[in-house]
Formats: C-alpha cells, sequence, structure tokens
C-alpha cells in the first residue's frame, strides 16, 4: 500500500526551478533513499513535502490529499520530519526537547516513549538535564531523531543526517534507524553519501538537476556502475 504519493512535484525559489515535475511514492513498511549530489534538489523535494518550500503538484498521505493541510498539522497526520542542521531548542534541556516531540500527545504512553529513546540513544539519557546547546553535534543529531520518534510517526523524513558527522557518530545513528525500520517504520531517507543510504534502504531514486534520472531497488542500484562511478567513487 502507498503511503505518501507524489505526482508532478515542482519546487520553484523565483525564477529557480529547483525540483523540475517529479513522481516518486513509498509504500508502507519501506525504507527509500534519495540521493544525489549536493544541489540536485533533494532537499528541496524534502521541504516541499512538509510544506516549506514554495511548490506545485499533488501530494497524497496515507490516502489523503495533502492540498489543504498546513505544514504544522502534518506531524498529526503521521510525518515527521529530522531537518538539516536539526532544529533542536539550544537552551531547552534533552529531555524538554524530547517531550516537545510529544506535543501532540497526552497520555501514559510519553513516559513509555521517552525510555524508548533512552534505551536507543544512552548518551541522551545520561545528558537529559543537560542545555541542547552544549551537546555535541553527533549528540545533537540523535536529539533531534529522538524527538521526531517522540511523535510516534508513520513517515519518517531524514534530511542529511550523516552531514558533518565523525564516521563512529553515523554508524551509530543508522545502527537505530536499521532497528526501527525493522519495526515497521517507514522512512524516506534524503543523504549525500549515496552508499551509506542504499546499503540501508530497500529502494532508490536517483536525482540530478531537479529530476529523478533512475530507480531501482537499493541492491541493483549499488552494482550500477553509473551509480558506482559517480557517487561511489569506484
Amino acid at each position: 500500500m502507498k503511503l505518501l504519493d507524489v505526482h508532478n512535484l515542482k519546487v520553484h525559489y523565483g525564477g529557480v526551478n529547483a525540483v523540475k515535475g517529479i513522481d516518486f511514492h513509498l509504500n508502507a513498511g519501506e525504507i527509500v533513499a534519495l540521493v544525489g549530489a549536493n544541489g540536485a534538489g533533494k532537499s528541496s523535494t524534502l521541504r516541499a513535502i512538509c510544506k516549506l518550500a514554495p511548490h506545485s503538484g499533488k501530494l497524497f498521505f496515507d490516502g489523503k490529499d495533502l492540498a489543504a493541510v498546513k505544514s504544522h498539522d502534518l506531524v498529526r497526520l503521521g510525518i515527521a520530519l529530522v531537518p538539516e542542521g536539526r532544529g533542536i531548542f539550544s537552551d531547552s534541556s534533552v529531555e524538554e526537547n524530547l517531550l516537545m516531540g510529544a506535543y501532540i500527545h497526552n497520555d501514559a504512553k510519553i513516559k513509555t516513549d521517552l525510555e524508548k529513546i533512552y534505551t536507543l540513544f544512552p548518551r541522551l539519557k545520561e545528558r537529559n538535564q543537560q542545555a541542547a546547546g552544549t551537546l555535541s553535534g553527533g549528540e545533537q543529531q540523535m536529539l533531534a531523531l529522538g524527538r521526531a520518534l517522540m511523535s510516534r510517526p508513520k513517515l519518517l523524513l531524514l534530511d542529511e543526517p550523516s552531514m558533518g558527522l565523525a564516521p563512529l557518530i553515523v554508524k551509530a545513528i543508522f545502527d537505530v534507524l536499521k532497528q526501527i525500520a525493522a519495526d515497521g517504520m517507514t522512512i524516506f531517507l534524503v543523504e549525500q553519501n549515496a552508499g551509506l543510504a542504499l546499503e540501508l534502504s530497500m529502494r532508490g531514486y536517483v536525482m540530478e538537476s531537479g529530476n529523478i534520472v533512475l530507480t531501482d531497488s537499493a541492491p541493483a542500484l549499488l552494482q550500477n556502475p553509473q551509480i558506482r562511478a559517480a557517487y561511489l567513487g569506484q
């Protein structure tokens, strides 16, 4: 079943067409990667899904037309974004940041959700009363991911989660993504590190200059000579 269905998506900033009319979909329970060079239109695609960029085209989520849905209402439908740059609340504590992710819920499960995040990210538990701005970049990325998961999303959108992070931290974050994917979470991953993204994913879309130029299973893309030459340095 299609959880996200996108038709003829265009994103435009003034006279610049960042995304030029693309079609793609995510099935429930899939991990799908959108890969491509810097400036290909990947983040603009994600921002359009979240109603954070000027766009046209048709977006359907869980069968619902998103045309009239405001960006701040998407989380109630089950869409959570881990943005590029993380967007944490620096002066609030780690735990306060996590609880902000659960603002749409008011039930006893919030405490259980919090403990799940602390199990996934023990570092956050160790630092739960620290100001979020005092965390390292990797810890802030963990916090941004944890905050998104606190909303209990049906669809998790990730924008460049490995950017600027040390390889060990990237591995820790992607190990967590594997865990939540194994539990059935649908994940749409925008990532410049094509090899990393495709190793995690089931399918992939390759984007160049605002267009989707190739789509296939992730294993097939990893073996594709063009992809290996252009994105994997092989």
